[in-house]
């Protein structure tokens, strides 16, 4: 595991950007739940599911990508970022209902043929569960 020191030099290194303070702010798994409740959920035209877009953030760095949820809970199903790869490592060989897929395709998502998910990369904490963080940047 990283040590903070470590976790920031890397940090500055991907963002390519020299860092006076980084603030990280950690979510607990009880407080998620609170945050994604915000969130606003378009429903797919011909399942069930709902999804919830995040746009690409070049600071993290993170793809843009969409989560996708069953209508009846608040528990993901997958994610998927718009290249078509898995946004989790977790998602890595899940195949995409293929209603969905063909939505998703319109909305600029790039779904393989075949609509299984592979794992490209797993960014800073993005393969945890238990906890979801975000940093405060302030530069020099």
């Amino acid at each position: 595991m990283q040590t903070y020191s470590e976790f920031i030099k890397r940090f500055q290194k991907l963002a390519r950007i020299k860092i006076s303070y980084a603030i990280e702010v950690v979510f607990l798994a009880s407080d998620l739940e609170l945050i994604i409740e915000h969130k606003a959920y378009q429903k797919f035209q011909k399942t069930q599911n709902r999804y919830t877009y995040h746009p690409k953030d070049k600071n993290i760095p993170v793809k843009g990508h969409y989560h996708i949820y069953p209508n009846n809970s608040k528990k993901e199903i997958y994610a998927v970022n718009l290249d078509g790869s898995a946004h989790h490592k977790s998602n890595r060989g899940f195949q995409v209902p293929k209603k969905e897929a063909t939505e998703l395709r319109k909305l600029g998502v790039q779904i393989p043929d075949n609509r299984i998910l592979e794992h490209k990369e797993v960014f800073i904490n993005e393969n945890l569960e238990s906890y979801s963080s975000i940093f405060i940047i302030i530069n020099e």
